[in-house]
């Protein structure tokens, strides 16, 4: 117990004396358990270590070493492991060292001392005079993220970075015959490589962006190493934000798939990331770029990547497609690509050319096809993968070919929104889906034990579902209809299932019946797990769609409240038709067109307003409680007529139920407002012919007092335009 406590105490007064808030255990401790075993404490470990290294006494400086990696050490040892670093040829000494160092970066800011910067500047400088390539190379990595933002650092190692990769095509030192101790070089070429990359990699961490390692660096995308390649091309992508033109001019000639540099510069890139990055580099060069002729070069090279022979690669290819129009994709073709899996060569095309939209089917195809056992719970990147890129192409597709109008909020183009009957016949080619060769693919996951690649799954058989309520439409409706029924389905997979569903509505409006139906088996086959939330955004949405979608909203919600329930679900089917009694108060004016200023209520409105007086007066006291809220809100927003109706019905309201004392208080607040609006209307309006300046004050303070209190009941965005006094008063309150 003692040496626990020593251990977790020992060698920390310093700490604490700085910072008196530090965790001791956070700051000390790796593994109790092992210091435990070791019977040494941290304070004995450092002082053994830094007594080792005055005496250079390189097996007990490996044995200190190892054991302070049960601890975590502080910044004072940083001259202890330079030391080490300076003294010793010991390949597994070295290796500790160095670890350290890299976690002693932690305390980069706070070396600040002119001494350990001119240590590490020193160190650094011998370290790369040194004939090992490997002890160079680690020397680089880790100075880079050790050293602080000092000047002299800076200098000093942009100076040997710049050296390295300008002596690119230089031989390298023939004298050096020794092995690494990081690496096996198997010859020259590959010390040389390894040199590159770590600059590479010490620039990424500290030097990004900088002007004078510009042209080194993108020349680095030719560069022996591949992970030396990799980290070249997202350094050149990290240049491209800053100066776009230059980049685009440097690396259009390293274009590996373009025909004009075959046999030329063209790189080809054998490791897979750097074929991802440079990718990602041609996707911005060609969605951002204004050479309308260097940016077609760089798209096409993305198209020729589908067909790449690695398919991550080709993965990644579709992805950075998917930023494109769909009439950019539509009309795009590839060619060929010869495929070698011993000797990769990524630019040799064949004469045959393809349409793109066909490549990529064919490489999701693959993407499905590549795992052949089910049977596990393992999330198969590819399949889902896959899904998520037909469900991204798809939707594109989808928002290309529905009929739009130009009166969007943002200045583009909206869905048409008019008579569905018109647009089924005017969606032309909904049928032909373009990826409608990848249905059965996707259908095929929905049994998957994955509930993320089943939700992928449903994702995209939305849209891949026809833009038109067509028999082949109809079997995607039994499908979702078919996934209620699965009782694997967590509530959550169902959420999504329908949250996508509101996406594709909003593209496509005359899908909206479909969505309604679907609603409706989500509340009748398995209420609990709906989520009434996003039912009710659902059917916000669609009553913006104009008076058919506000007339199909309302006949959908009374199907739902007149169904048969069974007994099982009676509890969670109350507070369903709790939210959608809610539902009804906050739009009923909006679904029936009723506004103040209305001369007779609309048959639509009785409809919702003798709905509402049924569940007032014989549903459980929270149906009643909801039901007198929703009539309030209803009148309160309605005309005169609507406000005498509803406040001779609230004052006559059956009060001897169950609960009544609960809704009596909340009865009475909105009969006390209704009383003073019809009050208050009586009085002002005859004279709003003829007021004095005393009366206008007195309008204006009835105007805001009846505001507030309607706006108890009433979201306030509401009431930016209410007139409760009707809309004669509006030149005299506005």
């Amino acid at each position: 117990m003692s040496s626990d406590a020593n251990s977790a105490t020992g060698g920390s007064t310093n700490s604490n004396n700085n910072n008196n808030n530090v965790d001791i255990f956070e700051t000390r401790c790796q593994s109790q358990f092992l210091q435990s075993k070791i019977g040494t404490t941290y304070e004995s470990i450092r002082n053994s270590f830094r007594e080792a290294v005055e005496k250079r006494n390189s097996s007990k400086i490996q044995t200190c070493l190892q054991n302070l990696t049960y601890y975590k050490i502080e910044k004072d040892l940083l001259d202890s492991l330079l030391s080490v670093v300076s003294i010793t040829d010991d390949k597994k000494v070295l290796r500790l060292a160095y670890y350290f160092l890299v976690e002693l970066s932690q305390y980069k800011n706070q070396i600040n001392s002119s001494a350990d910067i001119k240590n590490i500047t020193t160190i650094f400088s011998k370290e790369m005079t040194n004939k090992d390539i490997s002890r160079k190379v680690v020397s680089l990595k880790t100075t880079a993220i050790l050293a602080p933002n000092d000047p002299l650092v800076d200098a000093n190692m942009l100076e040997v970075i710049s050296g390295i990769l300008r002596k690119a095509g230089e031989d390298p030192d023939k004298t050096q015959k020794k092995k690494g101790f990081f690496s096996k070089p198997s010859d020259l070429g590959r010390e040389r490589a390894l040199l590159q990359y770590a600059c590479f990699v010490a620039c990424r961490n500290r030097f990004k962006n900088n002007p004078s390692l510009f042209i080194p660096i993108v020349e680095g995308i030719k560069c022996a190493d591949p992970v030396g390649a990799r980290h070249a091309v997202a350094l050149t992508y990290d240049y491209a934000h800053e100066n776009l033109s230059t980049v685009t001019d440097t690396t259009k000639r390293f274009l590996p798939l373009l025909k004009a540099n075959k046999g030329k510069e063209a790189v080809s890139l054998t490791d897979p990331f750097a074929r991802r990055s440079f990718i990602s580099l041609c996707g911005y060069i060609a969605l951002t770029g204004t050479n309308q002729a260097q940016t077609k070069d760089f798209f096409q090279n993305i198209c020729q990547s589908v067909m790449d022979n690695h398919l991550s690669v080709s993965m990644w290819a579709i992805t950075t497609l998917c930023k494109f129009t769909w009439k950019t994709l539509e009309s795009s073709i590839i060619e060929s690509i010869i495929i070698d899996n011993d000797t990769p060569n990524h630019y040799d095309t064949l004469p045959n050319q393809t349409a793109l939209i066909a490549g990529i089917c064919n490489k999701l195809k693959l993407g499905f096809n590549i795992h052949g056992d089910r049977s596990t719970q393992q999330s198969f990147p590819y399949i889902n993968m896959s899904c998520k890129l037909i469900s991204a192409l798809s939707r594109s597709y989808v928002k290309h070919s529905y009929p739009t109008t130009t009166t969007s909020g943002d200045g583009g183009n909206a869905p048409a929104v008019g008579n569905w009957q018109e647009q089924e016949k005017s969606v032309t080619g909904s049928i032909n889906h373009p990826f409608s060769v990848l249905t059965s693919f996707v259908m095929s996951q929905l049994p998957s034990p994955s509930i993320s690649i089943r939700i992928q799954a449903l994702r995209a058989l939305i849209w891949l579902c026809p833009s038109t309520l067509c028999p082949a439409s109809r079997v995607f409706q039994d499908t979702f209809r078919a996934q209620l029924r699965d009782s694997t389905h967590p509530p959550h997979l169902l959420k999504e299932l329908y949250v996508e569903l509101y996406r594709r509505v909003i593209a496509t409006p005359v899908l909206s019946p479909m969505v309604l139906s679907l609603i409706y088996d989500w509340i009748d086959i398995v209420p609990h797990k709906v989520d009434t939330s996003l039912v009710a955004m659902i059917w916000k949405t669609i009553i913006h769609f104009g008076r058919e979608g506000r007339e199909r909203v309302l006949q959908s919600i009374f199907n739902i409240l007149d169904r048969s329930i069974h007994p099982d679900f009676r509890v969670v089917s109350m507070e369903i038709q709790k939210d959608i009694v809610q539902f009804l108060g906050d739009h009923a004016n909006t679904i029936t067109y009723e506004t103040v200023a209305s001369t007779t209520p609309s048959k639509p409105l009785n409809a919702i307003i003798l709905r509402l007086e049924q569940y007032a007066t014989f549903q459980p006291w929270q149906i009643r409680m909801t039901s007198i809220d929703s009539l309030a809100k209803i009148a309160f927003l309605s005309s005169t007529r609507v406000k005498i109706h509803i406040y001779n019905f609230l004052t006559t309201v059956p009060n001897d139920s169950h609960g009544w004392t609960s809704v009596k208080s909340n009865n009475s607040i909105i009969i006390s407002i209704l009383d003073q609006l019809l009050t208050l209307r009586g009085k002002w309006l005859p004279l709003l012919t003829q007021l004095s300046g005393t009366q206008k004050t007195e309008l204006v303070q009835d105007h805001k007092k009846l505001t507030t209190q309607v706006g108890m009941f009433i979201d306030n965005a509401s009431l930016i335009d209410y007139l409760p006094l009707g809309i004669e008063t509006k030149a005299l309150v506005k």
